[in-house]
C-alpha cells in the first residue's frame, strides 16, 4: 500500500480519476490530508498496485490511475482512501469504481459508468451521474443534479433545489425544503414531505407518491392517462396562501398525494381532463 501526507487544516480541491475500484473520501477536522492507495481484487489480485500520480499543491490534491495499453488494455482496479479537511469539495472521473464520501463535503461532482455514488452530509452543490449504478445521499444543503440510467436515487434530506433523471431506476426522497423536478421512464417516484416550491413529476409507467407537510397551502395539476390520480388532502379549506405547487404527469401509472406527517393541507386542485391531454384538436370541416 502506497501512502503520502500533506500538511494543512484548510478545506481543498480533490480530483480523482480512477478507471476501477473502489474512491472513498473521508472530510473530517483533521489537519493532514492523506492518501492511501493499493490494489483491488478487482483485476489484479494480491499483486503490487501500479504506480498512481498523486499530485498536491495550491489547495489541489489530484489522484490520477493508470490504465493498461496494448494486449492487455483494459481497467485498473485500486482501492483509494482520501481523508481531507472537513469543507473540501471533491470531483471524481471514473469507469467501474464506487464513490464514498462522508463527513462534511461543501461540493461533489461525481461522474461514474457502473459504479454508486454514496455520500452523507454535502452542503454546497451536489453533481452525481451514473449509468447502472444507485446514487445514495443522506443530506444536500444546495443544488442537486442527480442523474442515473437503470440505479436508484435516494435522498434523505434536500436543502435546496433538486433534479433527477433516471431511466429504470426508481427516486425516493425522504424531505425536500425547495423545488423538485424528476422524471423517470419505469421508475416510481415517492416524496415524503414537501412543504414549498415547486414539485414536477414526470413518469410513463411509473406510479408516484407526493406527501405534503402540514398547514401548507399548495395547488395540484395531476394528470394519468390510463392511471389512477388520488388526493387524500382536505379540500375544504381552500387557500389563498399556496406554497406549494405539484405537477404531476403519467401515462400508466398511479398519481397520489398524500399527507405527510399525518395532517391535512389546504388545497386548490387541478386535473386536467384526460382526453385535453396532449390530444391534437380535430380541423372543423370547411364549408
Amino acid at each position: 500500500m502506497a501512502h503520502w501526507e500533506f500538511p494543512g487544516s484548510d478545506p481543498i480541491d480533490v480530483f480523482v480519476d480512477l478507471p476501477a475500484g473502489r474512491v472513498a473520501v473521508a472530510a473530517e477536522p483533521v489537519d493532514v490530508t492523506t492518501v492511501e492507495l493499493s490494489a483491488s481484487s478487482f483485476g489484479w489480485g494480491q499483486r503490487p498496485a501500479p504506480e498512481a500520480q498523486v499530485r498536491f499543491g495550491d489547495g489541489r490534491l489530484e489522484v490520477i490511475g493508470p490504465r493498461r495499453s496494448g494486449l492487455w488494455r483494459g481497467h485498473v482496479g485500486l482501492d483509494l482512501a482520501i481523508k481531507v479537511p472537513a469543507g473540501s469539495r471533491c470531483a471524481v472521473r471514473t469507469a467501474s469504481a464506487d464513490v464514498i464520501c462522508t463527513g462534511d463535503v461543501a461540493d461533489l461532482d461525481a461522474h461514474t459508468a457502473s459504479g454508486d455514488v454514496t455520500a452523507g452530509t454535502v452542503t454546497g452543490t451536489v453533481d452525481a451521474t451514473t449509468a447502472s449504478g444507485d446514487v445514495r445521499l443522506d443530506e444536500t444543503g444546495a443544488e442537486a443534479h442527480l442523474r442515473t440510467a437503470g440505479g436508484d436515487v435516494r435522498l434523505a434530506r434536500a436543502g435546496g433545489d433538486i433534479e433527477v433523471r433516471t431511466a429504470s431506476g426508481g427516486v425516493t426522497i425522504g424531505s425536500a425544503a425547495a423545488s423538485v423536478t424528476a422524471a423517470t421512464a419505469s421508475g416510481d417516484v415517492r416524496i415524503a414531505s414537501v412543504a414549498a416550491g415547486h414539485i414536477q413529476v414526470t413518469t410513463t409507467s411509473g406510479d408516484v407518491t407526493v406527501g405534503v407537510a402540514a398547514g401548507v397551502g399548495v395547488y395540484l395539476d395531476l394528470a394519468s392517462v390510463t392511471g389512477s390520480t388520488v388526493s387524500q388532502l382536505d379540500e375544504t379549506q381552500a387557500s389563498d396562501d399556496v406554497q406549494l405547487e405539484v405537477v404531476c404527469r403519467a401515462v400508466s401509472g398511479d398519481i397520489k398525494i398524500a399527507r405527510a406527517q399525518g395532517a391535512d393541507s389546504p388545497v386548490r386542485r387541478s386535473f386536467p381532463a384526460l382526453e385535453t391531454v396532449d390530444t391534437p384538436k380535430t380541423p372543423p370541416p370547411a364549408s
